[in-house]
């Protein structure tokens, strides 16, 4: 008989452990929960701060979009006609041919180039003839050779017109011969 009761007594406890396994589950996992919750709730009160300060980020957001629209679009001033230079390199008749075009993102400029295209051509000639044909076969001598025209052509607009802003001159056809 006791091992009767020892068997039935065995039976409950298992029927016992379940129900107690599932309540422990059930308190872990309203535990784990809870944290889950705090730390959420941690994060959105560190993360929202001060409002003046996302007040100024949006104040300043403001301004770096209005400056970006009002980007003034680049002007090319085509030099017509092409530029065709001769040169003597030894015993042999050379021949440079080029066509220039100058960028601006001012329309003063543009109407300053238009009034005195024929003094800035007549540079532009001058320094042109002046040039080492071998050296202007070379990428540095090209660069060189932009930077002067660049330098004179400011240098005579600033003179005749008292005005800036010839950003870049542009070879867009260099041929030499």
């Amino acid at each position: 008989m006791a091992a009767e009761q020892d068997l039935k007594l065995d039976q409950a406890n298992p029927e016992s452990e379940e129900g107690g396994s599932k309540k422990k589950l059930i308190i872990i996992i309203v535990g784990v929960l809870l944290l889950i919750a705090i730390a959420v709730g941690a994060t959105l009160f560190l993360m929202t701060g001060d409002d003046t300060d996302s007040a100024d980020a949006e104040g300043a957001e403001e301004v770096v979009a209005e400056v970006a629209e009002v980007v003034i679009p680049a002007q090319y001033i085509k030099m017509k006609p092409r530029f065709i230079v001769n040169y003597n390199v030894g015993t042999r008749q050379r021949f440079l041919q080029t066509s220039i075009e100058i960028m601006t993102r001012s329309q003063g400029v543009v109407d300053a180039v238009e009034l005195h295209n024929p003094m800035l051509r007549n540079e532009i000639v001058r320094i042109l003839s002046e040039q080492d044909f071998k050296h202007l076969r070379t990428p540095e001598g090209r660069i060189e050779l932009k930077t002067k025209l660049q330098n004179q052509l400011i240098a005579i607009l600033k003179r005749e017109s008292d005005i800036e802003g010839i950003e870049a001159v542009l070879f867009t056809d260099f041929v030499m011969q």
